[in-house]
């Protein structure tokens, strides 16, 4: 039985395990910073759309603001996702949040 040890609290291990399984982990750790950028670059490009285009998706401008600046690590759509659902929920239920 070997005994691990873990580099940081990424889950890579620096012992125990095969190259190819620590690279597999650390290109896992690339794909996952890139998707986090792409979607922060993409979520900044819906500032170039009006006030009324936004609320036709159920964002508004502080959702925005919110997701981009909400902690690098976390995926800024989970924000946006969770805000648009919520205030379409509020309008079915006849609740007017402009």
């Amino acid at each position: 039985m070997h005994r691990t040890e873990h580099v940081s609290g990424c889950g890579l291990v620096a012992r125990g395990q095969s190259p190819a399984f620590r690279a597999t982990g650390i290109a896992s750790m690339l794909s996952a910073v890139w998707h986090l950028y792409r979607n922060r670059r993409q979520i900044a490009r819906l500032h170039d759309l009006d006030d009324r285009q936004l609320l036709d998706m159920g964002l508004k401008r502080e959702d925005l603001h919110e997701a981009l600046t909400s902690a690098s690590f976390e995926n800024p759509g989970t924000y946006l996702t969770r805000a648009s659902r919520n205030r379409a929920s509020l309008f079915y239920r006849g609740v007017r949040h402009d």
